[in-house]
């Protein structure tokens, strides 16, 4: 009962990160927001579209909106059904939405390991999903989003997010990696299958690793579940 008790007052959190075109986002927001959830965050994003074929095609850059809210593991389902009901995430180009379990919290009452819950819902998503997806996040200085698309697709991967953001702390990152950090970065997001996620990671790193003037480093995180993607 004390266990149980504890899940009740803990329960498993998620990031929903939501990716949709420019001047979707705040309609995206207000979706989640009507179902309860008010915790959001967004900032501008890229596609990473070949830029030769959208140049051809006359249709310049593919201008993103990048919404991460905060909500319960367990309403997360019915939040993606709504977000691709509504904005029609099933239709190409219009956009995709998926989940990351949060393992801890912090709050007034102190931190919290959410492992327990977090294991049950990783076991329940097991049973409910055949394919598993990650997350690669790419961290690389400026200028080098094609390079490392380039070397992702040639790995399967089918497209990627990108965002802007300045290196802070470079000293202490300098002192770390033993090559010098450029302020002005580009992080590169690709979903994928798990079973190519290896595959992409070392094809990032080979074409713009730490060797290379893209300085890259890449990441992956476990995903509970996606609606955007066929």
């Amino acid at each position: 009962m004390k266990m149980e008790n504890s899940k009740m007052q803990n329960p498993q959190m998620a990031l929903m990160v939501t990716i949709v075109n420019r001047g979707s986002g705040e309609r995206a927001a207000s979706i989640i927001a009507d179902a309860g959830f008010h915790f959001h965050l967004l900032t501008l994003a890229k596609g990473t579209a070949d830029t030769k074929l959208l140049d051809y095609l006359g249709l310049g850059e593919t201008d993103k909106d990048l919404i991460i809210s905060m909500m319960p593991l367990e309403a997360t389902k019915n939040i993606l059904e709504l977000l691709d009901t509504q904005i029609q995430l099933h239709k190409s180009g219009h956009g995709i939405a998926f989940t990351i379990p949060i393992r801890t919290i912090g709050s007034s009452l102190g931190v919290h390991d959410l492992r327990d819950s977090l294991q049950a819902a990783q076991e329940e998503n097991k049973m409910l999903q055949n394919k598993q997806y990650e997350l690669i996040v790419t961290v690389s200085n400026r200028g080098y989003t094609d390079d490392i698309m380039e070397a992702a697709r040639s790995a399967q991967a089918t497209g990627g997010t990108a965002i802007h953001a300045r290196q802070v702390g470079v000293k202490e990152a300098e002192s770390l990696f033993g090559v010098t950090i450029q302020p002005e970065k580009e992080i590169i997001l690709i979903l994928t299958l798990q079973e190519n996620r290896d595959a992409i990671i070392q094809a990032i790193m080979e074409r713009a690793g730490l060797q290379t003037k893209a300085k890259s480093i890449a990441f992956s995180l476990p995903v509970s579940d996606v609606a955007g993607l066929a």
